[in-house]
């Protein structure tokens, strides 16, 4: 017997029995248990392809007897494959930092065959400069770059394309000249700017260079020659290390708030961190890292003269009023010019050193030395003239 066909049967007799007049007989509804039916329990079962299926859109299941999956309902399956996926989730997330630590920890054991050819940096290029980046620390790679490379510098080339990553022509030939010799105390970040390098440069050209008073005028030049090591010296992470102590602290904006120019004052940092790194190369040291700037900075700043905030223009404008009342005569006093005399006026001041009777002007003119005191109320006075000197006498 169908338990879906008679549950239905007996649903529409007990409607009729409910629309029936109230005087007449009433049928009581029978109370039918499913459960009671034999095989009920059987038929909450999963057939075999029903459960092929979830197996498909569930990975998860497939991990267990097609006996224990039958066994559960289908509420208590998908608790199942949320519970798994939850787990491996986990498992996951601990999996890639366990992945990492056992690459590094096979790296003292795992070594690259390195096949002999030839490299000319343009047309063929070795398959070495394609290997894995270096793990270990920026220092240590400095350092083995030093003991390969020594002193000397490979060529110099411009032709970098640095177009490629939107720099193209920022760099001015001096500075790709200084790029490639290591142990060059010569470079500066100016070299690097672009306003520089629409100039042409001679013997001298550093001298020409423009100043950057301007800070982002400065953190394009930092940008650049950062970018300009990369394609010159990719092992070189000392201007990494500039660029992003500089970038930490803002580019010192809140200490240099009251410099009239920023732009100016980190071009002398910049400038004297490259001179240090350069000697450091030369030395066979390592270069300074971020937490070594932080202390040459402070050095830095606070041997420079401190500047003070300019005060508002009202306040002083007012100042310079009350000054300029009681003060304003004698200004015009001491602005006043008299005419020429042939008396020394470095000698009456102790600045002269010349013997009386030789001492003239670059015109040849033969100048006393006497006292040249003038009295400033009188109109056309004329000079003391005596035999000493006006300091100290006057």
């Amino acid at each position: 017997m169908n338990p879906a066909f008679l549950s239905s049967s007996l649903r529409e007799a007990q409607n009729l029995a409910e629309i029936q007049p109230s005087s007449g007989p009433r049928i009581q509804p029978l109370q039918f248990q499913m459960q009671n039916e034999p095989g009920y329990q059987n038929s909450q079962r999963i057939s075999p392809a029903d459960l092929r299926v979830l197996r498909d859109k569930f990975p998860q299941l497939s991990e267990f007897s097609e006996e224990f999956l039958q066994s559960r309902t289908l509420e208590e399956l998908l608790r199942i494959e949320s519970t798994c996926v939850r787990s491996k989730d986990s498992e996951r997330a601990k999996e890639a930092d366990e992945k990492l630590a056992s690459n590094k920890a096979a790296l003292a054991t795992k070594f690259y065959e390195v096949p002999a050819g030839r490299d000319n940096r343009w047309s063929e290029l070795h398959p070495a400069r394609f290997m894995p980046g270096v793990a270990c620390s920026a220092t240590k790679e400095f350092m083995v770059a030093r003991e390969v490379i020594r002193l000397t510098s490979p060529p110099a080339v411009g032709c970098y394309d640095m177009t490629s990553v939107g720099m193209g022509g920022f760099v001015t030939a001096k500075g790709w000249m200084e790029m490639a010799n290591t142990g060059s105390t010569k470079m500066r970040v100016g070299m690097f700017n672009l306003n520089n390098a629409a100039k042409s440069y001679n013997s001298k050209g550093e001298d020409d260079m423009s100043e950057m008073k301007d800070i982002s005028e400065f953190i394009l030049a930092l940008r650049t020659m950062r970018c300009a090591a990369q394609f010159a010296q990719s092992w070189n992470k000392s201007y990494m290390a500039l660029d992003n102590f500089l970038f930490s602290k803002d580019y010192c904006k809140e200490e240099l708030k009251h410099d009239s120019q920023p732009g100016k004052t980190l071009c002398m940092f910049t400038d004297f961190v490259l001179s240090e790194n350069a000697n450091h190369w030369r030395d066979g040291s390592g270069f300074l890292t971020t937490g070594e700037l932080q202390a040459y900075w402070d050095s830095f700043i606070g041997a420079r003269p401190q500047s003070k905030p300019k005060p508002s223009t009202q306040a002083s404008t007012s100042a310079q009023a009350q000054q300029a009342g009681p003060s304003q005569g004698q200004n015009k006093q001491k602005k006043k010019k008299f005419p020429f005399v042939d008396i020394c006026p470095k000698w009456n001041v102790g600045k002269c050193n010349k013997p009386a009777g030789t001492c003239y002007t670059f015109n040849g003119v033969a100048l006393r030395h006497v006292c040249n005191w003038r009295d400033l109320n009188v109109p056309n006075s004329q000079p003391c003239a005596a035999a000493h000197t006006r300091r100290g006498n006057h």
